[in-house]
């Protein structure tokens, strides 16, 4: 099981050829680092229809739950409680949204089973895909294994949005990601 530090991801590949974008918050309480729920940088996150950034799972549902919508997800690239992000108009935050990237994050379970079509993180190429994990007392929208399966497969399908490059106990604790093809 990981940890929550102060940096959680840490991108690998130069950031300058990814694109990462600012969406404004679809609840700005979010941002503030006080807020129980307060969101820290590697979780996963999607663009609702309104075009603001939404958590990509209920971290108020059950460990292991996986979100309704399937939609395609991005990481969150900013700390936690950082004055700019909420000093900006409509409380904007950062994700890597398009590009080739690769990251360390310590946002993962990798013993975690979530759906029908989830599997322990186990091997480097695994895909991963994204679910309600709790990391100490604090749930978190993470990453967990996917059993391969392709993406829109059976009902319980849920979109791979990364693929393991390292595995945590070769890699200091920290899982090693890259972007999945499949985005």
């Amino acid at each position: 099981m990981s940890t929550i530090e102060k940096i959680n991801f840490e991108p690998l590949s130069d950031i300058l050829h990814t694109q990462r974008r600012d969406y404004s918050l679809a609840d700005p309480n979010l941002a503030d680092p006080v807020n129980a729920d307060a969101l820290v940088d590697g979780e996963w996150m999607f663009i609702n229809d309104a075009f603001k950034l939404v958590r990509a799972t209920d971290v108020s549902a059950a460990v292991g739950s996986v979100p309704a919508v399937k939609r395609t997800s991005y990481p969150l690239f900013a700390e936690r409680g950082r004055y700019d992000v909420r000093a900006l108009s409509g409380v904007k935050t950062d994700i890597i949204q398009f590009g080739d990237w690769a990251a360390d994050t310590r946002i993962f379970d990798a013993t975690q089973l979530a759906a029908s079509n989830g599997a322990q993180i186990t091997y480097v190429g695994q895909p991963l895909q994204v679910a309600t994990i709790q990391i100490g007392s604090k749930k978190v929208s993470g990453l967990v294994g996917h059993d391969g399966e392709p993406y829109g497969s059976g009902a319980a399908a849920n979109a791979i949005v990364a693929r393991v490059l390292r595995l945590p106990n070769t890699n200091g604790g920290k899982l090693m990601i890259e972007k999945a093809s499949t985005i």
